[in-house]
């Protein structure tokens, strides 16, 4: 059976509709989920008992059921107790939630990597906890927090794929529709699969990029902090 390339040129047109789909979903959703992330992450660490134990509660829901039952769940369960959500509503609100509950654990991780004399040095400057955060906490975080954050955002994009059970008009929805009218799906999958790496991989390539470029900012950063610590010490003795 030859390789029909013509078919993939025939059908460019609606994966790159496809494909556009699956980029808008994700750049919205990220965020979104990277945000509610740090939220929930402060909140477990800050919040008090009850409200550690919710988060926690919320953040292993998401971590141990696959992303295809939470989708199901989110599509077909939910309208027996609620309301109904559109295909693209419902994708949203589940790549939102499982970014969420993620993101939640990078950040308290590497948060909790910090010394917690930094903090404390702070407020012994009389600062409040959210310009500690600002100024002395994350921009030391972001060096751990940047390469894990991609490899969230590159397992995220691929798990968007399983949208298309939802009939979500993404790249994978689409693919299926050209090989449903064209019994084709050796050139199809392997255009999409294509298609998935050269996302993925250019995500990797701009945030390592961005990682050396960051270098040295984040090693004065660093170096700055622990200079400024040791002389809030000192005062403080």
């Amino acid at each position: 059976m030859a390789f029909d390339v013509g078919l993939i040129v025939e059908s460019a047109p609606a994966l790159a509709k496809g494909l556009a789909g699956t980029i808008g979903i994700c750049l919205v959703s990220l965020p979104a989920g990277f945000f509610a992330g740090i939220l929930l992450a402060l909140v477990r660490m800050r919040g008090g008992v009850v409200a550690s134990v919710l988060v926690g509660a919320y953040v292993e829901l998401f971590r141990n059921i696959p992303f295809l039952i939470q989708v199901f769940l989110l599509f077909f369960v939910l309208p027996a107790f609620g309301p109904r959500l559109s295909p693209l509503t419902a994708a949203f609100v589940a790549l939102s939630a499982y970014a969420s509950a993620y993101s939640s654990e990078i950040f308290r991780a590497a948060l909790l990597s910090i010394p917690k004399g930094q903090t404390e040095a702070g407020y012994a400057l009389g600062l409040r906890y959210p310009v500690i955060l600002r100024k002395i906490l994350l921009p030391q975080a972001l060096g751990f927090i940047l390469p894990t954050s991609t490899n969230l955002a590159i397992t995220l994009i691929k798990e968007s794929a399983v949208l298309s059970t939802i009939t979500v008009p993404e790249l994978t929805y689409a693919a299926q529709n050209i090989v449903g009218r064209t019994f084709s799906p050796v050139e199809i999958f392997t255009a999409i699969a294509l298609i998935y790496w050269a996302l993925t991989a250019s995500l990797s390539a701009l945030t390592r990029s961005l990682e050396v470029r960051l270098q040295p900012h984040l090693r004065a950063g660093i170096t700055d902090t622990d200079n400024k610590t040791e002389q809030i010490r000192e005062d403080i003795r």
